[in-house]
């Protein structure tokens, strides 16, 4: 037994049998201590399941794996938090059995319903999205929920669909398969007159099952809302908690953005056009159009740099800024490619992360003192912005009175060079280079932002696959240090740059030289007066030898009388 000779040594070095016992139980007793924590860190895998056909959300792969978004979706929350997960795969009917029986844990994918809340708790909701009917590529008299009724409509047993249009009377003859699949096949070979089904699972199951006679009708229901979130057995708060944290984490760290793109973006995207990316015609030198009326500036490069890392065929449209803001909100364009966050935006568009951020500053003429750098400075004064602009929105909500608007910020800074105004809110970098290409010198640039606003990508509310894809590009460029390239072509001149050699040279000379010239004054006469010394120390030396000489030499006695009278030898 090798432990033997430890305890050998043990009780034979030590004088006191009991001191080596209590080390003895102090050792043991660390190690059984060090294992029940082991045991107690090492939390026990999550119990979950996934549907085997609801594409692309939840489905089995070729290997017989459960996957789909909201299956890796779930997969990354917990792993967020350390913690892990094991799937069983089956028929949606079965899955939610399972538990409302306590036999699993969690579940990826239960759309919020008033019949479900007695069976289970909720998350908060990770996708919402809308129904959808689909029919026969000859059916040419359905168009909505309306026209459903009198008709044979086919379900998902069990699915939030089901739930939808038995909650009333709608005169509508509902049946019911295992999966979305069947129904779907049952409705191509005529079986029924429609499917009630979400649009982007018919998306799907359309393409993988090559159906080629039925047809998603473009028109959704609105009626028919569905919450997506993760689902536990009613009254489970602990493993609530534990989804929610690490949902959180996930939709804030990108994990989100990047499930989205892989699982969506290919089927909402535009497979028919390009894709036609909005922007500002003037304002430099984010995006702007050339003395040849072409796209340029930093934001142009950056798109073009997204597209080509992802595979999108875009086309970029830049005009004024109002018409382009209006076109978004209208659908004619697809995706703007800078556009300023605020609260009040966010109501109406979904925005990416920023891919950059903008200070905004007052400028004023020369003669008018400094800057205002507050709202309070800004009271009673004539204010230029342009149309639309965030600085716009910025002068309604403070209340601020007297503001013009003009067309573009380099209208507003030509006019308030040219007195119109007193002072206008432009973006900073804008301000510098219209100041730099006209010559504008009696303009002076505050330093003091008045807010500075995230710079983002934005697109129409219920767009985020198209959004997910250059959010994922503007990753892609980061890692390849493609967007460190762009930012230093267009920015690099407005930023501070570090001195060249030349004038680190010339900054050293001007400090260094006057303190060389005093340490030099100071050694000329720290010299100097050491050899006043030395000179006055040999006079002295020559002085005491002289009178010692004229003593030894005198031939008559020499004395030397007090004040007192005496003689002293």
């Amino acid at each position: 037994m090798r432990s033997a000779p430890f305890f050998k040594f043990l009780f034979g070095r030590l004088r006191c049998p009991a001191a080596a016992l209590c080390i003895l139980f102090s050792l043991v007793s660390g190690f059984f201590a060090a294992e029940a924590v082991a045991v107690e860190t090492a939390a026990p895998a999550i119990r979950s399941a996934a549907e085997i056909a609801y594409p692309p959300f939840s489905i089995v792969d070729e290997k017989g794996r459960a996957s789909g978004f909201s299956v890796e979706l779930l997969r990354s929350a917990l792993s967020a938090l350390g913690r892990e997960v094991t799937f069983r795969t089956g028929p949606w009917a079965e899955v939610r059995g399972w538990l409302e029986k306590g036999e699993i844990d969690a579940l990826p994918l239960v759309g919020r319903t008033p019949e479900r809340e007695s069976l289970f708790d909720f998350t908060f909701p990770y996708m919402t999205l809308h129904g959808a009917i689909v029919v026969r590529k000859t059916t040419s008299d359905i168009w909505d929920l309306g026209d459903l009724a009198g008709r044979n409509v086919v379900v998902m047993k069990g699915d939030n669909a089901e739930e939808f249009l038995r909650r009333k009377e709608r005169g509508i003859t509902i049946h019911t398969t295992n999966t979305f699949q069947d129904a779907l096949r049952e409705l191509s070979e005529g079986h029924h007159d429609a499917v009630f089904i979400q649009r982007l699972v018919a998306l799907r199951l359309i393409q993988e099952g090559g159906i080629t006679n039925v047809k998603v009708v473009n028109r959704p229901v609105e009626e028919f809302r569905q919450d997506f979130c993760f689902a536990v057995k009613e009254g489970d708060r602990d493993t609530l908690a534990l989804l929610n944290e690490g949902l959180s984490i996930v939709m804030a760290d990108g994990t989100y953005r990047h499930l989205h793109a892989k699982w969506f973006a290919s089927m909402e995207l535009p497979t028919h056009r390009r894709i036609v990316v909005g922007g500002d015609h003037n304002f430099p030198p984010y995006e702007y159009l050339d003395e040849n009326g072409r796209p340029a500036g930093y934001n142009v490069d950056l798109t073009r740099a997204i597209a080509q890392e992802v595979g999108l065929d875009v086309e970029i449209r830049l005009g004024p800024w109002a018409e382009s803001r209006e076109a978004l909100a209208r659908g004619e364009i697809d995706v703007i490619q800078g556009m300023f966050y605020s609260p009040q935006r966010d109501l109406t568009f979904d925005l990416s992360p920023p891919h950059a951020v903008n200070h905004c500053v007052a400028v004023v003429r020369q003669g008018q003192g400094p800057p205002p750098a507050n709202v309070e400075e800004l009271m009673q004064k004539r204010i230029v912005v342009q149309e639309g602009d965030i600085m716009h929105d910025f002068a309604v909500e403070k209340g601020l009175e007297a503001v013009f608007a003009a067309d573009a910020q380099e209208d507003a800074l030509r006019q308030l060079a040219q007195g119109k105004h007193d002072v206008a809110l432009v973006s900073r970098l804008t301000a510098l280079y219209w100041i730099k290409q006209y010559g504008w010198e009696n303009l002076v640039v505050g330093k003091k932002p008045f807010v500075s606003h995230e710079y983002c990508y934005a697109v129409p509310k219920n767009q985020k696959a198209l959004l997910a894809q250059f959010s994922e590009g503007l990753n892609i460029l980061e890692e390849t240090g493609e967007y460190r390239r762009i930012q230093e072509k267009w920015f690099g001149v407005y930023e501070d740059l570090p001195p060249t050699l030349a004038e680190i040279v010339r900054h050293a000379a001007l400090i260094a030289g006057p303190l060389l010239l005093l340490l030099f004054g100071f050694f000329l006469w720290s010299w100097s007066l050491r050899k006043q010394v030395a000179a006055r120390t040999e006079a002295l030396r020559k002085s005491e030898e002289f009178q010692r000489a004229m003593v030894d030499c005198s031939p008559v006695a020499i004395y030397s009388v007090d004040f007192g009278g005496r003689v002293m030898a």
